[in-house]
C-alpha cells in the first residue's frame, strides 16, 4: 500500500521528490535518479516530464500535483439553465446545498488526482498544496469533488530546502485538527461568499443597472477599494487651494550661530495681518526651551507579504502581482520561506534556522556576519505574533543570482538585505529642540544629528544632519530677521500601488504603534495573499488605471461607485470587520454556518437596495483608453458625423480635447493608450499626405496642452 502526497504544483512535486528523499525514499523521472542536483540543472525539462506522465512514484509514495484550482462551484446556470440569462435569476438566490463541478479545461488534471486518490493501491492522503487558506481550499474541493473517504494528514511547509521538508514530513498531522478543518472551514467560507457577493451580485447589478452589453462588476472587497479611489479622487478634483502666512524668525547666538524657527501657533490668511504682527514684537528673543534626546530608530520588521509588495512598488517599481509572482517562485525553488504570510516574525523554533541563514548569504553579502545573531530578540523572535507561517525570509539555499530573472533577482537582494538589517542595531539619533520665545510667540527649531548608523549601513541610508547650536535656557538672542512665510494647501496624493495596498492593511488608520498594527491586520481588506490580485482585477475590468505608479479611477469606475446603491459595499471598515469574522472562521472562534448567515443576510439586503425602481441606470460604461491630459476624464473611441475619432468623456462640461484621423490614419485604440500613458507612441506607419503620397513612419506626440504632433525624428 501506497501513501498519495498531492503538491499545488509539478515543480513543487519535484522539489519534494528531490528534498524528501531521506524520508520518502528515491523516485526516477525517465530512468534518472531525481537529485536535488539534477533537479535544479533540469528543472524545466523535468517539470515538462511529470506534467506528461501526471505523477512520480517509488515503492511507497505517489506524488501528484493540482497545479492551481481544478474544482470550482456551480455557475447559476448549472443549477437550472435558464438562469443563463441572468434575467430569470429568482434573486436573492441561494443555493442549497452549494455544488461543484471540474474546471472547464482541467478535466485531464483532475481525472488524474481522482483516479490516484481512488486507488486500492493508496491508503492514505497526504495534503501537500500550499499552507494558507487557499491551499487547503484547492485540496478539499478536489478530495470532496472525487468522494474520497480516505485519511488524510497535513504537510505544512515553510520552505523547501531538505532540512525544513525533513522536518516537515516528520511533523505531518491528522488534517482532521481543529486548527487544519477550521482553514479549510475559512477557505471554503471565502469561496462562497465570493460567489454571492461577486458573481451573483455582480450579475444582480448589470440586469438592474447595466444599459447595454457591459457586466457590471461588484464585489465585497473590489466594490470598497474601488470606492476609496474614487473617494480621493473626488477631493482632488473639487479642491481648491488656499494661501495663508506663518512667521519665519532667523535668530543669532551670543557666540554668533545662526539658526532659524517657525511660529505656526497661528495662521494669517492675509499677509499684512502677519506684517502687522511682526511689526509689534521686539528685536530679542529669549531660549525658553532647550532639549537633546537620544532616539533609537529600528529597523522595520521582517517582510510579510503585503509589506514586501509594498516596498518593491516603492522601489524597484515592481507590481505587487509581479511581487507575489516572483515571491512564489523563489519558495517553490527553496530560495525563500513561504511567501502568503501576515507575519513579520519568526518563531523560537526558527531561531537556529535564522543563524545558518545569515552565516550562509554572509557569501553574498559579508555584511550578514557582522553582528551576532540574539535568539531573544523580539523584534525578530517572538512566537506571539507567528499564525500560519513565519514571515518571508531567505533560506540557507544560496541561489545562483545570474539563474533568477529580473524580479526574482530584486526580491530575493531585498529580502537578504531585510533579514540582514534586522539583526543590526538600530540606528542612534539625537533629536534637538529650541523654543525661542518673541514678545509672548513661540518660535520653534528641530535639529537632528546621527550618531550611529546602525542598521542603516546595510541600505546605506545617508540622513542629512541639520545640527542647531548650543545654547541655555534663558539665554537672549538677536533678531536677524521676522518674515512671513507662505503656506499652501495642498490636494490629497493619489494613490499609488504601495499607498492603497497600506490602505488595504489597516482600512486607511494610520497606524504608528506596531502592537496596533498587529492587532489589526486581521481587519483590513482582503488578506496578503489575496490584495495583488484585487488591484489586478479592478485595473482588467477598467475600473482603475495605472499613469506611471499612481492609480486613477476611470469614468466607469467613478459612474459605479456614483450608482451602485449598496453603501455596505463602499465602506472599507465595514468590509474588514467582514474579513476578520472569516480570520474567527479560520481560528475556530465563529462557525461556518454563522459567517455564512451573515454573508447571506448582507447579499440579500444588497440585493433589495439594487433592486429599487429609482435606481439610475449606468450609461457610461464605455471603456476609458486613458485620461484626458486637459480635464482628467476618460477618453473614449466615438462615431461623429465625419467618421471615428477620440473624444473626452468631459465635453459635456466644455472640454474639446480629440484625437482625429492624422494624415489620414486614425489611431489603434492600443496606440492610443499608450498616447496618453506616456505622451508619445513608438513609430507608426501609413500616414499620408493629401495627395496620397506615403509619409515615412513617426511618432505621434501629445503635448501639455493637448495639441497632437508627428516626430519624423
Amino acid at each position: 500500500m501506497k501513501k498519495l502526497l498531492i503538491a499545488e504544483k509539478p515543480k513543487v512535486a519535484l522539489k519534494i521528490a528531490a528534498n524528501g528523499r531521506k524520508f520518502l525514499g528515491d523516485f526516477k523521472l525517465n530512468g534518472v535518479l531525481l537529485t536535488k542536483d539534477y533537479l535544479e540543472k533540469n528543472e524545466e525539462s523535468l517539470a515538462k516530464a511529470v506534467k506528461k506522465i501526471g505523477y512520480i512514484e517509488n515503492q511507497n509514495y505517489i506524488i501528484s500535483f493540482a497545479e492551481g484550482h481544478l474544482v470550482t462551484l456551480y455557475d447559476a446556470k448549472d443549477y437550472n439553465p435558464d438562469y443563463k440569462n441572468w434575467r430569470n435569476i429568482p434573486f436573492p438566490y441561494v443555493p442549497n446545498p452549494f455544488k461543484t463541478k471540474v474546471i472547464k479545461g482541467r478535466e485531464d488534471l483532475y481525472k488524474n488526482l481522482e483516479k490516484l486518490m481512488n486507488s486500492s493501491e493508496v491508503e492514505e492522503i497526504i495534503n501537500a498544496c500550499d499552507g494558507d487558506r487557499e491551499g487547503s481550499n484547492i485540496f478539499h474541493l478536489i478530495y470532496n469533488q472525487a468522494k474520497c473517504k480516505k485519511p488524510v494528514k497535513r504537510l505544512w511547509v515553510e520552505s523547501h530546502t531538505e532540512e525544513k521538508l525533513l522536518k516537515a514530513l516528520n511533523n505531518m498531522e491528522d488534517e482532521k485538527l481543529p486548527k487544519h478543518d477550521n482553514l479549510r472551514k475559512a477557505g471554503y467560507c471565502r469561496t462562497k461568499s465570493d460567489w454571492l457577493m461577486g458573481a451573483l451580485l455582480t450579475a444582480k447589478a448589470t440586469v438592474e443597472l447595466g444599459s447595454g452589453k457591459d457586466i457590471i462588476t461588484v464585489g465585497r472587497v473590489q466594490t470598497a477599494i474601488l470606492a476609496e479611489i474614487v473617494r480621493v479622487e473626488e477631493l482632488i478634483r473639487n479642491f481648491k487651494s488656499k494661501k495663508f502666512y506663518h512667521i519665519l524668525g532667523k535668530f543669532r547666538t551670543k557666540d554668533g550661530k545662526i539658526y532659524e524657527g517657525i511660529c505656526n501657533e497661528e495662521d494669517y490668511d492675509d499677509i499684512k495681518k502677519a506684517e502687522d504682527v511682526i511689526k509689534r514684537l521686539k528685536k530679542e528673543g529669549k531660549i525658553t526651551d532647550y532639549s537633546i534626546k537620544n532616539e533609537n530608530k529600528y529597523c522595520p520588521p521582517l517582510y510579510d507579504q503585503t509589506a514586501l509588495a509594498i516596498e518593491m512598488s516603492k522601489t524597484a517599481n515592481i507590481s505587487p502581482d509581479e511581487t507575489l509572482k516572483a515571491s512564489q517562485s523563489l519558495y517553490e525553488k527553496g530560495y525563500a520561506t513561504y511567501p502568503r504570510t501576515a507575519s513579520r516574525y519568526i518563531t523560537q523554533s526558527d531561531a537556529d534556522d535564522f543563524e545558518r541563514m545569515l552565516q550562509a548569504i554572509s557569501v553574498i553579502n559579508p555584511l550578514a556576519s557582522k553582528h551576532k545573531f540574539n535568539k531573544n530578540n523580539k523584534r525578530i523572535v517572538d512566537d506571539s505574533k507567528v499564525e500560519s507561517h513565519t514571515a518571508i525570509i531567505p533560506t540557507t539555499e544560496i541561489p545562483d543570482l545570474s539563474k533568477l530573472n529580473k524580479n526574482e533577482r530584486a526580491v530575493y537582494e531585498k529580502l537578504v538585505k531585510r533579514a540582514i538589517a534586522v539583526n543590526f542595531p538600530p540606528a542612534i539619533d539625537e533629536k534637538q529642540s529650541i523654543v525661542t520665545t518673541v514678545s509672548g510667540f513661540n518660535f520653534k527649531s528641530s535639529g537632528l544629528v546621527e550618531l550611529d548608523r546602525g542598521w542603516r549601513e546595510v541600505y546605506n541610508i545617508t540622513v542629512k544632519n541639520n545640527p542647531l547650536p548650543q545654547v541655555q535656557k534663558d539665554d537672549i538672542v538677536e533678531i536677524i530677521s521676522l518674515e512671513p512665510k507662505e503656506v499652501v494647501t495642498q490636494p490629497p496624493k493619489r494613490y499609488t500601488e504601495a499607498t492603497i495596498l497600506q490602505f488595504m492593511e489597516s482600512c486607511g488608520k494610520k497606524i504608528e504603534n506596531e502592537e496596533m498594527r498587529e492587532l489589526m491586520k486581521n481587519k483590513g481588506i482582503g488578506t496578503s495573499a489575496t490584495r495583488a490580485e484585487i488591484l489586478k482585477k479592478l485595473k482588467n475590468v477598467n475600473y482603475i488605471m495605472l499613469k506611471g505608479k499612481t492609480i486613477y479611477p476611470t469614468d466607469k469606475g467613478i459612474e459605479i461607485i456614483h450608482k451602485l446603491p449598496v453603501d455596505e459595499l463602499k465602506n472599507a471598515e465595514f468590509t474588514g470587520e467582514m474579513e476578520y469574522q472569516l480570520y474567527k472562521v479560520e481560528k475556530g472562534e465563529l462557525s461556518e454556518n454563522e459567517y455564512m448567515n451573515m454573508i447571506i443576510d448582507l447579499y440579500k439586503l444588497s440585493c433589495s437596495k439594487i433592486n429599487s425602481k429609482q435606481i439610475e441606470k449606468i450609461n457610461n460604461t464605455s471603456d476609458s483608453l486613458g485620461k484626458c491630459p486637459l480635464c482628467g476624464s476618460g477618453v473614449v473611441k466615438r462615431k461623429g458625423q465625419y467618421g471615428e475619432f477620440y473624444g473626452c468623456n468631459g465635453y459635456k462640461n466644455g472640454c474639446r480635447f480629440t484625437i482625429n484621423k492624422i494624415c489620414g490614419k486614425l489611431l489603434t485604440k492600443n496606440q492610443v493608450k499608450t498616447l496618453l500613458e506616456k505622451g508619445k507612441t513608438g513609430r507608426i506607419k501609413g500616414f499620408k499626405k493629401k495627395d496620397g503620397k506615403e509619409l515615412p513612419s513617426a511618432r505621434v506626440i501629445l503635448k501639455q496642452d493637448g495639441k497632437i504632433e508627428l516626430d519624423f525624428k
